[in-house]
């Protein structure tokens, strides 16, 4: 299996698109339209550049990686559905196809769709531009047609792609990649995935993903923190179908198959706070990923409980009878980005392994480890978060040397975790109101 050299060519989107062209499918795996109508506007202009300045030579506007399963007479897009549906829907203008239910929306699709209406009515305007512009567009604009029959080689491809003007963001790549994991499930299944992941903001997947997870791995094993990008993605990757069958792995893929229905037995009517903790038990952080449907139970997961925690951490009561009204301040200032951060992610992590019996207590104290670094600096900035984080602080003036998520990893029990030695400095650096701020509110709560 490899590259289909016979279809391996340049070909005109009239022999793509049009009428004696094979049958195209986007799989489920791809996420939403999602080009702006400046991108569209730009397709539109290149074309349009070049007839004008170059009518008799060809006009490439990249490439169109498609996969042909063996058994179906039909195509999948793997790269480039951005590009061929607005080129679909460019096509229907300039044959004066009237769709009423593009005319009106607010998606993306319904954005474009009233850009390139007003080009191309922009086009009418001039003797037989609209015509010139038709026929160019299908005949001399060309893609790179590259046809494989290989799953594997076809998502490959996919993973090293950008769509124009959008790059993809490695949490699109590993929805992909555990989609393909997926290849034995019912089309059902997997729209049922889709529609669960796209129900997520992407800001919010980048946030789960990047300051969160990926800190927890790399903190919690001693290792820097840096921008989780398409070379990280080995790290949510986990047990799947390519995994050799090694004594860790099966133990891996034994306990993720395995524990659902054990839960379901030992437990048949959790309540709210028993169901938390048995998904908590089937989603250890500290324990690789199950690849293909597990995954995305992991990730909606993870989602609620960031999300959840980012918001209970900051209520105006913070155990232990303290309360403090003003606690939101400190979440929602930029000036205690990087305290907030540390702050959930410790939560989130703590939470996941030893479960929220003691939070009252312990989140105290998880406030005053992760906001102490806040006082102990003129400027924070992210290599001293990075450090503090890995514990090595000791050089600075009231900063405990921890490095609280390789303790957690390393400890089963919460009482190993020296949370009530955590120290904070005594004064602030700054004359800020808000770190003065800081500062009463630790000395008051300790």
């Amino acid at each position: 299996m490899a590259i289909n050299t016979e279809l391996l060519e340049f070909v005109s989107v009239d022999e793509l698109l049009g009428p004696g062209a094979p049958s195209l499918r986007i799989p489920d795996f791809q996420r939403p339209y999602s080009w702006t109508p400046r991108i569209a506007a730009q397709l539109f202009t290149d074309v349009e550049d070049a007839l004008n300045h170059r009518p008799e030579h060809p006009y490439v506007m990249g490439t169109v990686i498609l996969l042909k399963r063996p058994d179906d007479s039909h195509f999948e897009v793997v790269d480039g559905q951005q590009r061929l549906l607005t080129l679909h829907l460019l096509r229907a203008l300039l044959r004066g196809e009237k769709h009423d239910h593009r005319a009106e929306g607010s998606t993306p699709f319904h954005k474009v769709h009233s850009e390139l209406v007003r080009l191309v009515s922009a086009l009418e305007r001039g003797e037989h531009r609209l015509a010139r512009y038709r026929d160019f567009l299908d005949s001399k604009t060309k893609v790179l047609r590259i046809v494989t029959d290989d799953e594997d080689e076809a998502f490959q491809f996919f993973d090293s792609q950008n769509f124009r003007g959008k790059a993809l963001r490695p949490h699109d790549l590993l929805k992909a990649f555990h989609l393909r994991e997926m290849a034995d499930a019912s089309a059902s299944e997997q729209r049922a995935v889709v529609e669960q992941w796209q129900q997520a903001d992407e800001n919010d997947l980048d946030r789960l993903f990047g300051t969160y997870l990926a800190r927890i791995h790399w903190w919690s094993r001693n290792l820097p923190a840096h921008d989780f990008t398409n070379d990280d993605l080995d790290l949510f990757k986990g047990v799947g179908r390519a995994t050799r069958r090694l004594p860790g792995a099966e133990y891996h893929r034994a306990a993720k198959a395995v524990l659902p229905g054990l839960q379901a037995w030992a437990h048949p009517a959790p309540g709210p706070d028993a169901l938390r903790n048995l998904r908590r038990a089937q989603h250890q952080l500290d324990a690789p990923v199950a690849a293909g449907k597990f995954f995305f139970d992991f990730v909606s997961f993870m989602l609620e409980e960031s999300q959840r925690l980012d918001e209970e951490l900051y209520s105006p009561a913070t155990g232990a009878g303290n309360s403090h009204p003003e606690l939101t301040a400190f979440r929602d200032s930029a000036r205690f980005r990087y305290c907030r951060e540390l702050y959930v992610a410790a939560a989130l992590y703590y939470t996941n392994k030893y479960s929220e019996a003691d939070l009252p207590l312990a989140r105290q104290r998880l406030f005053r480890w992760a906001y102490a670094l806040r006082l102990a600096y003129e400027r924070l900035g992210w290599r001293s978060t990075d450090n503090y984080a890995r514990g090595l602080s000791a050089q600075v003036d009231g900063l405990s040397a921890l490095n609280l998520f390789s303790t957690i990893r390393d400890n089963l029990d919460p009482r190993d975790v020296p949370l009530a030695d955590v120290s904070a400095p005594e004064e602030s650096r700054t004359k800020n109101p808000e770190d003065a701020q800081l500062l009463a509110f630790l000395k008051e709560a300790s």
